[in-house]
């Protein structure tokens, strides 16, 4: 009996040794790290009266990712409801296959291909409903970085316990800012791999137009991504069109400007561009743009001239406006206004721009 007894005391020691062993792992990423946690469950008799529990075969995942801000935003779970604040973030989300998890878009992201019909609009893109985002339940809300107003809902979100991140979204300079973004949206949605399949894509992509444009000389635009009769605003140095410009072949005549500027209709004839580029809402707006041309002092340009002014409306204007996998159509698109015997004409974007001038 007293051996029994001893048995049993040494089988209960094991167990408690056991029961409180945690297996900790770090999984390597530029900013994440995975926690894994296991228990082991057994259950056994001893002299038909000492019952032994261990807990087993419990996987408990913390995902921990530090966000554009350097907020570190910690995850029990990967996200099943998201809501996603810019349009350049949804089309992120959907490229990479998760179209299907967002409860909540911003306006502009309804009409994104594979959003579904149900998803809760939570307001515009710069002024969303604090209200609606939460009514959503969501696990994660995606937040754009450069946007005033998604800082200040990013508090109040997290003040009612609701998990914000920021991606660089629009304070995106180049491609590898796209892919940071791919990236952390995939890990936090727990499919860290699908994020290289997309960045793979995208660089061959890019690498091939590169390519094309390489020995070619270099023209000089200028990138008007708002005009009307009292003002031009421009893409400078330091922006995502920046980058993209440079990438399709040619120069930016505004490089020296920092982010997006206004310049005066003198500003933009000593600059001389041998293509201006103008983004626009509608096709509506190119009858408007030509008219400013044609009535002012702009008509003295030599892009306006040679019929090298071209406005890009709806796709277009999205794909060069916008810092998401849509840099690929935006970079074939200018390159192939630029080099339209090197660079074939994006098929989807065919009836979203038109070169108007003087002849």
């Amino acid at each position: 009996m007293r051996a029994m007894r001893i048995l049993a005391f040494i089988v209960v020691l094991a167990v408690i040794v056991a029961g409180y062993m945690v297996i900790s792992t770090t999984k390597a990423a530029e900013t994440v790290t995975v926690t894994t946690t296991m228990r082991e469950t057994v259950m056994s008799t001893v002299a038909s009266t000492t019952t032994v529990t261990i807990t087993s075969h419990i996987e408990e995942k913390e995902i921990v990712v530090v966000d554009a801000l350097g907020n570190r935003v910690t995850l029990r779970e990967p996200a099943k409801r998201i809501v996603s604040l810019a349009p350049s973030i949804t089309e992120e989300v959907c490229i990479l296959g998760f179209c299907n998890r967002l409860v909540g878009v911003d306006s502009f992201s309804l009409s994104i291909e594979g959003v579904p019909d149900n998803v809760t609009d939570v307001g515009g893109f710069w002024q969303p409903s604090t209200e609606l985002v939460v009514s959503t339940k969501p696990d994660l809300v995606f937040a754009c970085s450069g946007v005033p107003h998604h800082y200040a809902l990013g508090k109040q979100l997290e003040s009612l316990g609701v998990n914000v991140f920021f991606l660089k979204c629009d304070k995106a300079l180049t491609v590898e800012d796209i892919y940071w973004d791919l990236r952390s949206i995939a890990t936090l949605l727990g499919e860290p791999s699908l994020a290289e399949k997309v960045v793979e894509d995208i660089e061959r992509s890019i690498r091939e137009v590169s390519e094309k444009v390489a020995n070619t000389t270099k023209p000089k635009v200028a990138l008007v991504v708002y005009m009307d009769e009292k003002s031009i605003w421009v893409s400078g140095g330091g922006t995502f069109q920046d980058y993209i410009i440079n990438i399709a072949g040619a120069t930016n005549v505004f490089s020296n400007l920092y982010a997006w500027q206004m310049v005066s209709p003198e500003d933009l004839i000593a600059a001389n561009p041998d293509y201006v580029l103008v983004t626009a809402m509608t096709s509506n707006d190119t009858d408007k743009i030509a008219k400013i041309f044609s009535e002012t002092i702009l008509s003295e340009l030599d892009a306006y001239k040679n019929d090298r002014v071209c406005v890009l409306f709806g796709k277009a204007s999205d794909k060069v406006n916008r810092p998401s996998p849509g840099i690929v159509d935006a970079v074939r698109l200018i390159a192939h206004i630029l080099h339209r015997d090197l660079v074939p004409e994006p098929e989807t974007l065919r009836d979203s721009y038109a070169c108007i001038g003087a002849r």
